[in-house]
């Protein structure tokens, strides 16, 4: 589709416009404006994109026009001065399309606002008299933002922003201009983030046919004070397109996501990042597809959260800070570099607008660090890399050629594959030696290493257990995975070494959830799942290399849960009596255990898993590991040929029928909690002798770092008061697991040729409560 050729002629202006026209010291204008064009194109290299339907009007009259107002002056200085006052006016545009992708778009944009401001132009910039200095101030009221794709839309609605960008100046360089921002402040309140599935909603707060508020996932707020500069300049990857490098300084800034009046906050945000070489084409991905490409030359940068405040009062986690790279890097021989290359379509069968978004991703080593209680630990040499398909559109609860799709924004994966590792912890700060402790996180889901090949999608949906929030549905496929449940550093310090540990491999992982619930609460995250299920299928579980180490064998985990629950709540584990009994210092210490009040921040996740009965094969909790398989041809086991030991039918229960409706009660589950602290802890020597570093101590003697030794510890027999005080930190975690009854219905052993039979029927355990505290310190 093309727009009409345009036309013009310059005409005298009769008396109904000049009538909103007067003068003084300045120009008064004032204009109804509803303008409309059929498509606005840009051409890069022969390739085209096009922003069609587009519109400058009315926001609450599709047809009407939206209302400007303008002062005009020119100072003393020679500066041009505006003041403005916009109401009621809509820009957007109703498809983005590619020239050479028929057939589908990226979907449509909307931007609903009021604005009143002033605006400054002086000759003159940072450089030079040649340049210009701008100031500019305004307040937007009454704003919405939103994204629109098949008549469905998420969108920010009641916005208001407050912006200060004064003494912003542009000069010509020799590679572009250059844009410096000596500071731009402002604060902004988003009243609601909502979601439609009616398409006669457009930009409403309200359902029209129902009357009802459409459903939100909460709302947002927040300051900022930035500084920076960018150069933007001709030139893209190949040929014309644009080249951009930015710096930009967070002088200071919050975020607030409130949820039903309970908060989530970033508090004390502090940084700087920095793009370099960015450049933006109308070109083909690397499969020859038609798109808008963003390539990426580096980003690198730094972010400190001082607070992650979380729950009505106000309690803090604890602090983050991040550092990162992400630059072109090899990892296992192949290349990767950080690029998004923007497509219509979506997901196929979700209609014909949505975005694709083929994406290679490359973060070099890179460290995320926690602090809580002034303590620090660091999960040092974070690395990722990946190549492949997001798709982004906004769904509506249907089943299309098949596909199941729910209402919500759905975040799509398609053939991604992809992959990060930890090269380890460092407790204290960036010089203290590497050490384990991530494993501790496994009951969280989170791996030292994880490689993967990616399939699925998440949909995000308004509205929580209650009143705002999330609710997620998923399906996710992960095959060709190996994870690992153990690992040894990738690098020591003297280059990458082949990462050794505990794996699971040739990993298939098929994952399903309904209705899960996210929700702030007054205590701290609430998480209510309504139905998951899945089956892991590990290959083989190996030790040592992850290729090559001995293998366990197969081993295949199906879970299904209904209503299970976790909560995330600021806190750790506060005081504790590590390897004792006792409610007090004294109490403990008698035990024989080490009295520690952890302080008042932290991280406490409390998770009730409710193993429900297997409805079919596939859900159900179940668990079969397979020893003996044959071989192809090519030496790889083949799956279902050997010996199967198989824990059929695991479900919990509260070991009878107390609400007297007939049927057993299954409300406690496995209930876990988790502590998770940076503390002091007492570390002992276990033989007498050097150890591997070349310092002596004997068998029992404790652990004190000194910055003024060799390897800046030594070992103590009788420490002091002040030795107490520089025991080695540690990343603690204090877990509880309890389960009134846990039942497996059936426990087979199963023949390739012969079949199955039952060994033993009926298991149940009862009244378990186990305590663990471990903490994570280097081990010379």
């Amino acid at each position: 589709m093309t727009g009409a050729p345009a036309q013009a002629e310059l005409q005298s202006l009769d008396d109904t416009v000049m009538s909103g026209i007067s003068g003084q010291t300045g120009i008064t204008l004032e204009l109804d404006l509803n303008a409309t064009i059929g498509q606005l194109s840009y051409f890069d290299d022969g390739n085209g994109i096009h922003l069609e339907d587009f519109r400058i009007g009315s926001a609450t009259d599709p047809s009407g026009a939206a209302f400007h107002s303008i002062d005009l002056d020119i100072g003393a200085d020679a500066s041009l001065n505006l003041s403005y006052l916009v109401e009621d006016r809509r820009i957007e545009f109703g498809d983005v399309r590619l020239a050479g992708a028929p057939g589908v778009s990226m979907g449509g944009v909307f931007f609903d606002h009021n604005l009143t401001g002033t605006f400054r132009l002086a000759s003159g910039g940072r450089l030079s008299g040649a340049g210009y200095t701008f100031d500019s101030a305004y307040t937007m009221t009454g704003g919405r933002l939103g994204y629109r794709t098949n008549g469905n839309e998420v969108f920010l609605d009641d916005i208001t922003l407050s912006v200060d960008a004064m003494g912003i100046t542009m000069d010509v360089v020799p590679t572009g201009l250059l844009f410096t921002a000596p500071s731009i402040t402002g604060n902004y309140r988003v009243g609601a983030i909502r979601y439609s599935n009616n398409p006669l909603n457009h930009g409403n707060s309200v359902d029209v046919s129902s009357g009802l508020s459409l459903p939100s996932y909460g709302r947002l707020s927040g300051d900022f004070d930035l500084s920076g500069e960018m150069t933007i300049g001709g030139g893209g990857r190949a040929g014309e397109g644009l080249h951009i490098d930015s710096e930009t300084i967070i002088n200071s800034a919050n975020f607030i996501y409130h949820d039903d009046g309970n908060a989530f906050a970033l508090k004390g945000i502090t940084g700087a990042y920095r793009f370099n070489d960015l450049r933006i084409d109308v070109t083909t991905d690397w499969l020859g597809r038609e798109a808008l490409g963003l390539t990426l030359g580096s980003l690198e940068g730094g972010l400190n959260i001082a607070r992650v405040e979380l729950g009505a009062g106000g309690k803090s986690l604890g602090a983050v800070n991040v550092n990162f790279l992400f630059q072109d890097q090899t990892v296992n021989g192949l290349a990767y570099t950080n690029a998004i290359y923007l497509q219509g379509g979506g997901h196929a069968d979700a209609g014909e607008q949505g975005l694709r978004l083929a994406t290679q991703w490359s973060l070099a080593p890179s460290d995320i660090s926690y602090t809580e209680d002034g303590n620090r630990v660091i999960f040092s040499g974070l690395q990722s890399w990946g190549q492949g398909d997001f798709t982004v559109n906004v769904t509506r609860d249907d089943v299309i050629n098949g596909t199941e799709f729910f209402d919500g924004l759905r975040l799509g994966f398609e053939g991604v594959k992809g992959g990060y590792r930890i090269n380890g912890l460092r407790v204290g700060d960036e010089d203290a030696p590497l050490q384990g402790g991530t494993e501790l996180l496994l009951a969280l889901g989170f791996y030292p290493a994880y490689d993967f090949d990616l399939d699925g999608h998440i949909t995000l949906g308004a509205g929580g257990a209650s009143g705002d929030g999330l609710t997620i549905n998923s399906d996710v496929r992960v095959s060709n995975g190996s994870a690992a449940l153990i690992a040894n550093p990738y690098d020591e310090g003297n280059g990458e070494i082949s990462q050794t540990g505990l794996w699971v491999t040739d990993l298939d992982f098929d994952m399903h959830l309904r209705d899960m619930t996210i929700d702030v609460t007054p205590e701290g995250f609430a998480i209510i799942k309504g139905e998951a299920w899945s089956t892991m299928d590990v290959g083989n579980l190996r030790v040592g290399d992850k290729e090559t180490g001995g293998s366990f064998g197969r081993f295949v985990i199906q879970n299904y849960e209904t209503g299970s629950t976790m909560t995330i709540t600021p806190g750790g584990a506060g005081a504790v009596c590590a390897g004792g009994a006792g409610s007090d210092a004294a109490t403990c210490s008698a035990s024989g255990g080490l009295w520690e009040d952890r302080g008042a921040e932290g991280v406490t996740i409390a998770m009730r898993q409710i193993l429900a009965r297997a409805v079919d094969d596939t859900r159900r909790n179940a668990l079969t590991w397979e020893t003996g398989r044959s071989l192809d041809g090519g030496g790889a086991p083949i799956n279902d040929t050997g010996m199967k030991l198989v824990l059929n039918d695991i479900y919990t229960s509260d070991g009878g029928d107390f609400d007297g409706d007939g049927i057993e009660d299954n409300s406690f589950g496995i209930q876990s909690e988790i502590s998770v602290d940076v503390y002091q802890t007492r570390v002992v020597k276990k033989t007498d002798g050097v150890d591997s570093q070349g310092v002596a101590g004997a068998r029992g003697d404790e652990r004190i770092m000194d910055a003024g030794a060799a390897e800046g510890y030594r070992y103590v027999t009788n420490p002091s008061a002040s030795d107490l005080e520089n025991r080695p930190l540690g990343f603690a975690v204090q877990a509880r697991t309890q389960f009134r009854e846990l039942s497996i219905n059936n426990i087979d052993l199963v023949h390739p040729v012969g079949g199955a039979q039952t060994a033993i029927y009926g298991v149940k355990l009862q009244n378990f409560d186990i305590n663990a505290n471990l903490t994570a310190t280097p081990i010379p």
